[in-house]
């Protein structure tokens, strides 16, 4: 792969992580239901990449081609379900738990792409995903009450399985992945057409489940509805999908981690949340292993042992 697309593709996808982070902070601020927040969102996102596409000249027949474009639709399905999946969970288990089962999306990630891309998964690259994981688990601050309480099988406040949110969390993750890959399916076409092609699915998914008799009443509210559906779904899909396009399986998994980090400072510098030491160690293990992954660090290799002649 191209040194310098490789570069580009990286900076894209770190800055649309930076921006991932920013979607919870827009969503609260919204208070708008999470079936409202993703439909308006699909539908400016619609209207952002569309106009950009028709200007551009990224609308061509080529691109229409049954095959690319069920590949492309498929992804629209997972993507969307993949929101619906995780803003449900957090009906079930707290937000601590439901992110972390949702970050298991690296780990699907790298060994899907082993097995159908035949991408080598070295010791290394397992090392470094292995501590990217514990990182993620320090800045969430898991309370070891709740993790029990779920596998116990205890209920969540509303009477509902909290199985059944750590279950959604995980579908949620598995969605995702499949997004990432029939992205990375569709590299002939413009990334800007296929998270087009994306949200109009999206907008046709949700419609039925809109609720057009609560909708915002404050100018404020419209805003956030704006900018989650211009910057964080039309802007930020095209950098994701084209980064999608340029970078290995193992570092978008790894970059990844970088939406975790944000959403942690959004928190602290939004809601003025307390940012603990724990947290601060997990992030300098993230990005520690980011950049072990990003710069192709690898492990010392322990020297065979040499087996001592007997002397006669």
């Amino acid at each position: 792969m191209n040194r310098s697309s490789n570069t580009i593709g990286s900076i894209e996808l770190i800055l649309a992580m930076i921006l991932s982070g920013t979607i919870g902070y827009f969503v609260i601020s919204s208070d708008q239901a999470f079936w409202n927040v993703v439909f308006f969102r699909c539908i400016i996102g619609a209207v952002v990449l569309g106009s950009y596409a028709y200007y551009a000249g990224l609308i061509r027949r080529e691109y229409f081609q049954r095959s690319v474009l069920l590949m492309i639709i498929l992804g629209g399905i997972t993507l969307v379900g993949n929101w619906i999946f995780l803003f449900a969970s957090f009906n079930y288990i707290p937000f601590s738990i439901a992110t972390v089962a949702y970050h298991m999306q690296p780990l699907f990630l790298v060994l899907t792409g082993a097995l159908i891309t035949k991408e080598k998964l070295s010791g290394s690259l397992l090392f470094w995903l292995a501590l990217a994981f514990v990182g993620l688990f320090l800045i969430v601050e898991l309370d070891l009450n709740e993790i029990s309480a779920l596998f116990s099988g205890e209920a969540s406040s509303d009477g509902s399985s909290a199985l059944f949110g750590l279950l959604l969390a995980l579908g949620a993750a598995l969605l995702y992945t499949v997004t990432t890959l029939v992205t990375k399916k569709v590299s002939q076409v413009p990334s800007t057409f296929v998270a087009l092609v994306q949200v109009i699915v999206g907008v046709f998914m949700l419609l039925p489940f809109a609720d057009f008799g609560n909708l915002p009443t404050q100018t404020s509210q419209w805003i956030d509805l704006l900018i989650l559906g211009a910057v964080l779904t039309g802007f930020m899909y095209i950098i994701m999908y084209d980064s999608f396009q340029k970078l290995p399986t193992s570092l978008i998994a790894l970059l990844s981690f970088i939406y975790p980090i944000t959403a942690l400072f959004v928190d602290h510098f939004a809601f003025s949340t307390h940012i603990s030491l724990t947290q601060i160690l997990g992030v300098i293990l993230i990005l520690l292993a980011v950049s072990a992954v990003k710069f192709n660090w690898a492990l010392p290799k322990k020297e065979p042992r040499k087996s001592l002649k007997k002397r006669a």
